[in-house]
């Protein structure tokens, strides 16, 4: 098994309790069955408290969250108490991983950082660069073409190329669309009705943006996007792909060109999308 990875993921560091999306809360935080079987084993009072947040259901093991929806161990200074108590070896599974991401496609894992972390936005928005990748074990990178070359997906170059030549109708299109998606909290149809608005009341709003946007940095998220998704390919065609990553990428140019944050705008389309395997699966089958 080869690991392909972009060339920005080993800068990847959590940056704690300086974060202002911490994805200590507002997220249901499983634990694996081996982490699970650890903390019903441990002993002293670090073992009973978190065994008194432990939920489970049909199996699962899972923190109970606070009613404010954090992870019961974050405490007020945004920092985990598990690590504080015992170092990151007591973590389970997602927290130690989270907001990597490892898919397999043929004889390749496909490994990157998800985009609903705010560092993993940055890293990636950190130049107009073009994205890179690199194969384990060998030193040289290689492009997004070159990547989908060595896999053998066949895309035409025109294809792999962000065209942001929306109009209004589109943008209307694209934000009916997204928010028929199913909402993450209720902030998410708050700012679709208010982008709405806004693109039905300026009607030039995205030609004017596209004379001060930034090419380099859409250009790669549509490839991070793609990349992401190219797991999929089996299960859904090439054009599906192509229709998910459109859709998705027209939606932040929009949200980018209304609010002016990229970054914030690419991390929120993250969080509603693509950690719902439901609204995954709705825009691949548009």
């Amino acid at each position: 098994m080869h690991t392909i990875y972009p060339s920005f993921y080993d800068k990847f560091i959590c940056v704690a309790d300086k974060c202002h999306h911490s994805c200590c809360k507002g997220w249901e935080i499983d634990i694996d069955k081996a982490t699970a079987t650890k903390y019903q084993q441990m002993s002293g009072p670090l073992g009973d408290e978190i065994r008194a947040n432990i939920t489970s259901q049909n199996g699962i093991f899972s923190f109970a969250l606070t009613k404010e929806e954090h992870c019961p161990f974050l405490q007020d200074n945004g920092l985990c108490k598990l690590i504080l108590s015992a170092g990151e070896e007591i973590l389970c599974d997602i927290c130690t991983n989270h907001p990597r991401f490892y898919t397999l496609l043929d004889n390749y894992e496909l490994a990157g950082v998800g985009l609903s972390c705010e560092v993993s936005c940055e890293l990636l928005l950190s130049d107009d660069k073009p994205l890179e990748f690199y194969l384990e074990g060998h030193k040289e990178t290689m492009d997004f073409s070159g990547l989908l070359s060595m896999l053998g997906i066949d895309f035409t170059p025109e294809q792999l190329v962000f065209q942001p030549g929306l109009e209004q109708r589109d943008a209307l299109e694209v934000l009916d669309i997204m928010g028929r998606t199913e909402p993450i909290d209720d902030s998410w149809e708050l700012d679709i009705k208010r982008y709405v608005e806004y693109a039905q009341s300026n009607p030039d709003f995205l030609a004017a943006y596209c004379n001060v946007m930034p090419k380099g940095s859409f250009q790669k998220i549509y490839e991070y996007i793609m990349y992401r998704q190219l797991e999929k390919l089996g299960e859904y065609s090439k054009e599906d792909i192509l229709i998910y990553t459109d859709i998705s990428v027209e939606y932040i140019f929009i949200v980018a060109a209304i609010t002016g944050d990229i970054s914030e705008a690419l991390r929120r389309w993250s969080e509603q999308t693509e950690y719902c395997p439901e609204n995954v699966a709705m825009l691949l089958k548009m």
